[in-house]
């Protein structure tokens, strides 16, 4: 049999999926921001590459008709070119991080008893996630899930978010109670201020964690 290994994506940088270069970078802030910018002003946001590096790609882009360029002055302004054949794939990649939400979403809702909360934390939350970097999820069940149907559910949703990106995800799970228990576990407080939700009532996870903390602050 032959065996395939799939390859990892950079959901703070996903063109690199198809050009690595500087170029996938540009077109991302592009794609995702229907605004003129400067090449300046595209180094603020890119980061890791210099002014003249990215000139030099939208000077690539430009040629390929991908890219439209416009004087302003003295200086060039660069947009995305959203009429070109290119564009929707551009901007389908440029919001991977955000379809992965949407795929996490409709996958747990179906669940015969689905997720009090869900989110999607760490690296892939802060936009520094790498080609290596885990997929970290978070999941509470109610305290009333059958614990066999609840950790199949769960594994299918793990092995789908890793064919889905191919980085290796990983579910952290807590019951509400383990919430309850433990509202100053370092990785919920994280969650609370950098996580993105997918499953349940937004506020579920901070409301529940602050009044758990209140209750022991009084007892």
């Amino acid at each position: 049999m032959l065996a395939v290994t799939l390859g990892d994506m950079e959901l703070g940088r996903p063109l690199a999926a198809v050009t690595p270069s500087v170029d996938g970078d540009v077109l991302r802030v592009l794609a995702l921001a229907e605004a003129d910018f400067t090449p300046g002003q595209l180094r603020e946001v890119v980061g890791d590459h210099s002014v003249a590096g990215i000139r030099r790609a939208l000077d690539r882009l430009v040629l390929q008709g991908v890219v439209h360029r416009r004087p302003a002055g003295r200086a060039y302004l660069y947009s995305l070119n959203r009429e070109h054949l290119a564009a929707d794939p551009v901007i389908a990649l440029a919001r991977s991080r955000e379809r992965l939400i949407e795929r996490l979403t409709a996958h747990v809702t179906v669940w015969p008893e689905p997720p009090l909360f869900g989110a999607l934390f760490g690296s892939a939350a802060r936009s520094d996630h790498s080609p290596s970097s885990d997929l970290d999820l978070l999941l509470v069940h109610p305290d009333s899930a059958d614990a066999d149907v609840w950790g199949s559910l769960v594994s299918e949703l793990s092995a789908a978010a890793t064919r889905w990106t191919g980085n290796d995800a990983r579910v952290l799970q807590y019951s509400a109670a383990n919430i309850v228990a433990r509202p100053d576990e370092p990785v919920l407080l994280s969650i609370i201020d950098e996580g993105l939700h997918f499953a349940g009532d937004p506020a579920w996870l901070r409301s529940t964690v602050r009044r758990a903390r209140t209750a022991r602050s009084r007892g």
